[in-house]
């Protein structure tokens, strides 16, 4: 990381003596200011009796973004469309791309609730979200899709600390209007393992409703771990994601045994990154979703894993794949327009930015809502 002009370091203390703490890991000066005021009115509104001593908390907390804490963890949230995630250490912060993908989703879903043989006020729409942390992906597609279309959205995790804080999120934002009172009837969370879902066929139990219903989506959406353990250990895994937000959120265990390569690629390995990806389409697969919306980490990730998936998609059922970009947008072919650029390129991809979503998808619901 490049050094901070000595310039910068004296134009920001004649500003606030507190402003050149916060350029190390703002970077600039307006992100600095930003930070400041956030951290000065959050102060003021946690401790609103206890003005002597405001100048006293802020310098701590100041000190504490200094060393790399993520702001998010010192002030407790973090914006999410039009709601308010809570955020403590030990569960993953919520990212843009992250809001960006769920409100494309939404965006797709909305046009086609009256079109597609709409089911009845007593079948919503059943999404299954996995690896659901915060649960910023059900809450969010909750308050942008009802009253619109009804939702019934399952929330899973295998860290009871994030589903403990996922429930508090949703009562948080009821609280604050943004999310209707119906949102605590309509959203479940669930403890459970995706590995043991993904490979016990008697497994996705858990996820039905009752004894008598058995476990079915229209949609899957995830956000797995998916950084390689070489990669979160080397400098281009952020100091402060390593050290405080959690591993078991973003590094994956190594593939399971049944994982194996296809028969296309008999000596292909699983990508250390990638463990999760033929797991969530084979979830996907038994519980007759038709479309699933699964984040990676960039482009190169989002090739490999359409790659790979290509087998189980013929074994599926699946028909098309596409990937999406930061912004999702209008379709192009291939990677950066050019048909056939990678080996894939049949592959529609969506947007500008980074890849940051693959997406399949199967049947007349599926097919429509991506454009098919």
């Amino acid at each position: 990381m490049p050094r901070l002009p000595s310039s910068l370091l004296r134009r920001a203390y004649s500003i606030d003596p507190l402003l050149p703490l916060l350029l190390p890991p703002c970077r600039d000066l307006s992100s600095a200011r930003n930070e400041l005021r956030w951290l000065r009115e959050h102060v003021r509104a946690t401790n609103p009796k206890n003005q002597p001593n405001h100048a006293i908390q802020l310098s701590k907390l100041v000190l504490e973004r200094s060393r790399g804490k993520p702001l998010q963890y010192i002030l407790g949230t973090q914006p999410f469309g039009d709601l308010e995630i809570l955020c403590k250490r030990g569960v993953l912060i919520p990212r843009p791309e992250t809001e960006s993908l769920t409100t494309h989703l939404a965006s797709l879903l909305l046009p086609h609730h009256s079109t597609l043989n709409p089911p009845p006020s007593s079948s919503p729409l059943r999404i299954l979200d996995l690896f659901t942390g915060t649960a910023c992906i059900p809450l969010l597609l909750h308050s942008l899709l009802f009253p619109h279309l009804p939702v019934s959205l399952t929330a899973l995790d295998i860290s009871p600390s994030a589903l403990s804080l996922a429930r508090r999120s949703l009562t948080h934002n009821i609280h604050l209007r943004t999310l209707s009172p119906s949102a605590a009837a309509d959203i479940r969370f669930i403890h459970a393992d995706v590995c043991s879902l993904a490979l016990d066929p008697a497994s996705t139990t858990p996820l039905s409703a009752s004894s008598a219903d058995p476990a079915r989506f229209d949609i899957l959406t995830a956000n797995p771990p998916y950084i390689s353990p070489s990669a979160f250990a080397s400098a281009s895994t952020e100091s402060s994601v390593r050290v405080y937000e959690p591993r078991l959120a973003l590094v994956p265990p190594p593939p399971p045994s049944s994982v194996r390569p296809s028969e296309s690629e008999p000596h292909a390995t699983v990508h250390p990154a990638d463990t999760f990806y033929p797991l969530i389409l084979s979830i996907a697969t038994r519980v007759c979703a038709q479309l699933v919306v699964a984040e990676v980490g960039d482009m190169e990730q989002a090739q490999r894993v359409v790659g790979r998936s290509r087998e189980q998609m013929r074994e599926g059922g699946w028909e098309g794949c596409e990937i999406w970009r930061d912004c999702p947008g209008p379709v192009e072919w291939g990677d950066g327009g050019k048909e056939g650029e990678w080996k894939g390129g049949d592959v529609r991809v969506r947007g500008a930015g980074e890849g940051r979503t693959v997406v399949w998808w199967r049947g007349e619901r599926g097919r429509k809502w991506v454009g098919g």
